[in-house]
C-alpha cells in the first residue's frame, strides 16, 4: 500500500516523547507496526483535541469516512461468504447489525483502544463514555490501518471481533437501522420516501448538538438530537417510528 503521507499534516516532531511512547505501546497491543506513525495518532486524534491545539493537526474524521467503508467491504465480503444461502435481504440486515453502533462500541472496549484517543480539555470525561466515540475511533483505526499496511491487515485485526458478532446476530436484536426501517415502511404505504431536515446546530465546533425533523406524507412530524448529523437523522427516525406504531 502506497503511503499517503500528504494527506496528514502531523509531523512526527509534534509528537511528544511521552505521546509515542503511547503509540508504540499501542502498536504492540494492536500486533501491528505502522509504517507511518503520524497517521496512527491522527486516527487517535479527536476533533476536540486539534482543536485546541497549538499546532496545526489533523483529527480522525477522514480516517474515519474512509474506515467506514472499509468495515463495510469486510463485513459484507465475510457475509456473502458464510451465509452463502441467504438472499440479498438477510444479508442487507445482518450487515446492518455487524457494523452497528452497539457492536463496534464493543470492540473498541474489547480492544481497549479509547484510552489512547486523544481529548480536548473537559471532553475527555464525557467522551471516553460516549458510544458514538468509541464507534468512530474503531472506524478512524481501520482506516489507519488500510493507509498503512492495506487491506488484508483490516481483516487480520477486525475479523475475531466479527467473527464473534456474527456468531451472536440472532441475539442482537435491540440493533435497528430505525432510518432504514421507516424508509421501507414509509415506501411501502405511501410510495414516498420520509423527508429530514436539519432544524438547528448550537454549540461549538467540537460539542455540538444537532436537530433533524423527519415528516411523513401522513402528516406525521418529530425531531431527534445527536451529536453528529447521522445519529440525530437516526433518532429522529426511532422517534417517528414509535409514534406512528402508537398511531396503529
Amino acid at each position: 500500500m502506497r503511503k499517503r503521507r500528504s494527506e496528514f499534516n502531523n509531523p512526527l516532531a509534534n509528537i511528544k516523547p511521552d505521546r509515542l511512547k503511547q503509540l508504540e505501546k499501542l502498536q504492540k497491543q494492536l500486533h501491528i507496526h505502522f509504517q507511518d506513525i503520524t497517521i496512527l495518532n491522527t486516527a487517535f486524534t479527536h476533533r476536540s483535541y486539534a482543536n485546541e491545539a497549538k499546532y496545526h493537526t489533523d483529527d480522525n474524521e477522514r480516517l474515519e469516512f474512509l474506515g467506514d467503508s472499509v468495515l463495510g467491504l469486510i463485513a459484507a465480503e465475510t457475509l456473502f461468504s458464510e451465509m452463502d444461502n441467504k438472499a440479498e435481504g438477510i444479508l442487507a440486515k445482518s450487515k446492518s447489525k455487524l457494523v452497528s453502533g452497539p457492536v463496534l462500541t464493543k470492540i473498541c472496549l474489547d480492544a481497549r483502544l479509547i484510552e489512547y484517543l486523544q481529548f480536548g480539555k473537559g471532553e475527555e470525561d464525557t467522551g471516553k463514555k460516549n458510544p458514538r466515540v468509541m464507534e468512530n475511533l474503531v472506524e478512524a483505526l481501520l482506516g489507519a490501518i488500510y493507509l498503512d499496511q492495506g487491506l488484508e491487515s483490516c481483516k487480520k485485526f477486525i475479523m475475531p471481533y466479527l467473527q464473534q458478532a456474527i456468531g451472536m446476530l440472532g441475539e442482537i436484536e435491540s440493533v435497528k437501522d430505525y432510518k432504514s426501517l421507516l424508509q421501507e415502511k414509509s415506501q411501502r404505504i405511501f410510495k414516498q420516501t420520509p423527508r429530514y431536515e436539519l432544524i438547528s446546530e448550537v454549540g461549538l465546533d467540537h460539542d455540538k448538538i444537532f436537530t433533524i425533523k423527519v415528516s411523513l406524507p401522513n402528516g406525521l412530524v418529530q425531531n431527534g438530537e445527536g451529536k453528529n448529523k447521522r445519529s440525530a437523522e437516526h433518532n429522529a427516525a426511532k422517534n417517528i417510528m414509535k409514534i406512528w406504531k402508537e398511531n396503529d
